[in-house]
């Protein structure tokens, strides 16, 4: 077994232990954000309204699923470089960037990020890598988030195994206009953010047109296990975005509403390569472009008649762009190198549409008919340089291209129906019907030209049960399943990003079905807000990735039985099992709040020569402290003192001379956030976070590079 170490780090279990209780004794002072955590007046998050566990408008305390809702003062309360830090705390949610700075991405209950289903609006991001949608949303743009923990499949579709994370973008302000400006300092990556926009509305119609610009230079880190000097090289990263939201209401009861949004993010970045071997003279990775633009287009009609609740219908056309460029140099003997330079340039064509109706058909039922249509359409080119030098009188030098167009299609119709089945007991049941129609429709490899394409259709359902049993708990289980098919990339394609070799296609692989189990408690009563949930995930023929080995075929044909590289294929199964919670208690009176949050979760990967629990998900990980809501010198203020944490994380792969171990030891940080408000309708807020504040040198898993050391994050916004 290979251990990393990491300075000042907390050992497993026991660490992770001392870490809580110390928690609880030093979290006394004034402390953070809501986060997820509590709302104001008498109600709490769990009367938050959300849409995404169910389709359809209901408080998270009489919800069935597993669902978080991060709102508007959430967000703006905190200063994050991107969107999925907002996110980092939320039970069952992992952060990974997969060692490329600023392309962050979310993996839920331990699921890659590539089964996690990123919607912005409802409309689906879709993203051909091996590492999965990355959030390349503008942070300023978002008025709340909605996350589904667990397979979502019949909600929305195939690719949500792990979950769902619906972004919400923001309209238009209500008055006739409004300005708005706000700039962030952060002190790890000696960055910056600034942003403005302006909003309003009148006679019917809504506006927003905002833009945002941040700048990152290379992470600050402690100086020991990650970096001599203090700063990690190749992480730094820019962004630019612009947003625009036109709406219009109308109609005698204002019940009609048309939006029109556009959205463009663009992204440079680099890849840190990680440890270097000492045959290893260079090792470069740039994204100099991966850049999203979407134009949506929404009708939402309200009350249409007694049996017509509801009507929804968008559609939208999105591009997403990718420049990925990888330099190698290594040593291949004595006088002898060989360098590589290779490239993929990919362009990302998305088109779709959804239409649903929410109806009220007979009493103590509510019913959901849905249809979805998405065409997903990937080019990709790829060229790779090699030059050897010392193994002739001359250099030698050898070029290749290859280029693949193919695409998805998928075709769904949803149906659900909400049945009361006494006044505290609801049964909410689903069923989802798609199609899937698979094509590679040009290809310059002549191995992959045979390929004629795939079709493919799926029947899932779900069933959930709510229970009122007291006036204080509602009690929920559910059952949902979830379904994927390899996608052209797994089958055919070979891939290199963030310095972790090359991922080869396997043209073997075949679908993956999983079934989740679910039971949870919310409970509400003298200050205490409580929601837990136990889950089961079952996974067979799950489709990861491997190290390649000797014995495995389509490896060989490009690649050594040493090289780090690995190859895609179907686990004999996955299993998931953990508990996730999440409590509160008001001191009323005081101002004060203690919370604790956290995840407990076991996820064992079964392949046909071994088996492992060792899958780069932490057994324990979560957050505690004390908040403060109040005022302070006549002014709304708010503070956080917490510490996050999480136990060693380990992972298993076979490596070129057997079962390799990887561990990172279990860590701890201690935080202090605070900010509030100024002048009439809260005209000017600020917030302030000081992180990391014993200097810990860590890294949270290795699906994320290390973390930022001790550091300071400022935020600022007026509104006029």
């Amino acid at each position: 077994m290979r251990v990393l170490g990491a300075r000042g780090s907390l050992p497993a279990g026991a660490g992770l232990r001392r870490f809580l209780a110390a928690a609880l004794l030093v979290s006394v002072a004034p402390a953070s954000p809501r986060s997820a955590f509590a709302q104001e007046g008498t109600t709490t998050w769990l009367d938050t309204i959300t849409i995404a566990g169910t389709r359809t408008e209901l408080a998270v305390r009489d919800n069935p699923r597993s669902v978080t809702v991060i709102d508007s003062e959430d967000i703006e309360r905190q200063a994050p470089e991107g969107l999925a830090e907002m996110l980092r705390d939320v039970p069952g949610v992992e952060i990974a960037d997969d060692s490329v700075a600023g392309m962050k991405r979310l993996r839920i209950r331990g699921e890659s990020s590539r089964r996690v289903t990123i919607l912005v609006d409802g409309q689906e991001i879709t993203d051909h890598s091996t590492y999965g949608t990355p959030l390349l949303v503008d942070p300023a743009t978002v008025e709340r988030i909605e996350i589904v923990r667990g397979p979502s499949s019949v909600l929305y579709g195939a690719k949500a195994i792990g979950g769902v994370v619906n972004i919400i973008t923001k309209k238009g302000a209500n008055k006739p206009v409004q300005l708005e400006t706000g700039g962030s300092y952060y002190s790890g990556s000696k960055g910056w953010q600034s942003w403005a926009a302006i909003s309003g509305s009148k006679a019917g119609f809504d506006y927003r047109l905002s833009g945002t610009v941040d700048r990152h230079g290379n992470r600050v880190v402690p100086k020991g296990t990650y970096s001599s000097t203090g700063e990690l090289d190749d992480t730094s990263f820019n962004d630019r975005n612009l947003y625009a939201h036109l709406g219009y209401r109308f109609g005698e009861d204002d019940n009609h509403y048309l939006a029109l949004k556009l959205e463009q993010y663009q992204l440079e970045s680099e890849g840190w390569p990680g440890e270097l071997s000492d045959s290893v003279q260079k090792f470069k990775i740039d994204l100099p472009k991966r850049d999203r633009r979407k134009v949506g287009l929404f009708y939402d009609g309200d009350d249409i008649n007694e049996t017509v609740r509801k009507i929804h219908v968008d559609l939208y056309y999105q591009t997403i762009d990718r420049l990925f460029e990888n330099d190698v140099l290594t040593t291949a003997g004595p006088n002898r190198t060989v360098g590589v330079v290779s490239t993929s340039d990919d362009r990302i064509i998305d088109y779709g549409a959804n239409a649903q109706i929410d109806l009220d058909l007979w009493n103590g039922h509510r019913t959901i008919v849905d249809a979805q249509y998405l065409s997903d359409n990937l080019t990709t080119r790829k060229t790779t340089r090699t030059t050897m030098t010392g193994f002739a009188p001359f250099p030698v030098t050898t070029s290749s291209f290859s280029r693949d167009k193919a695409h998805i299609d998928t075709f769904s119709l949803y149906g659900q129906d909400e049945w009361d089945l006494t006044d505290d007991l609801k049964l909410t049941s689903g069923l989802r019907l798609y199609h899937t129609r698979t094509g590679l429709d040009e290809t310059t490899v002549a191995d992959r030209a045979d390929f004629k394409g795939t079709n493919d259709t799926q029947l899932l359902s779900s069933l959930g049960l709510s229970w009122a049993a007291l006036e204080t708990t509602t009690l929920r289980a559910s059952y949902s399943e979830g379904y994927i098919t390899p996608t052209l990339l797994q089958l055919f394609s070979s891939t290199t990003a963030g310095g972790q070799g090359t991922t080869y296609g396997n043209p073997d692989l075949g679908p993956e079905f999983a079934r989740n189990f679910e039971v949870g408690a919310r409970y509400e009563d003298g200050g205490l807000t409580f929601d837990a949930a136990a889950f089961y995930s079952r996974a067979k023929d799950y489709i990861t990735t491997t190290r390649c080995v000797t014995v495995t075929t389509y490896c060989l044909t490009t690649g050594t039985s040493s090289s780090p590289s690995s190859i895609y294929v179907n686990a004999d199964s996955a299993s998931t099992f953990g508990l996730e919670f999440l409590a509160e208690y008001d001191l009323a009176g005081t101002g004060f709040s203690p919370y604790v949050s956290g995840t407990w979760i076991r996820r064992k990967l079964e392949y046909s020569s071994f088996s492992t629990y060792d899958s780069d998900t932490p057994a324990l990980s979560g957050r505690i402290g004390v908040k403060y809501e109040g005022e302070w010198q006549d002014m709304p203020f708010w503070a956080d003192l917490f510490m996050r944490g999480s136990v060693a994380t380990k992972q298993t792969y076979l490596g070129g001379s057997g079962i390799v171990t990887d561990e990172l030891p279990g860590w701890g940080t201690l935080n202090f956030a605070f900010g509030g408000s100024h002048g009439e309708d809260e005209r000017l807020s600020f917030s302030v976070q000081v992180n990391n504040i014993l200097d810990k040198d860590y890294r949270p898993t290795f699906g994320e590079l290390p973390a930022v050391g001790r550091s300071i994050e400022l935020s600022a916004r007026v509104t006029f």
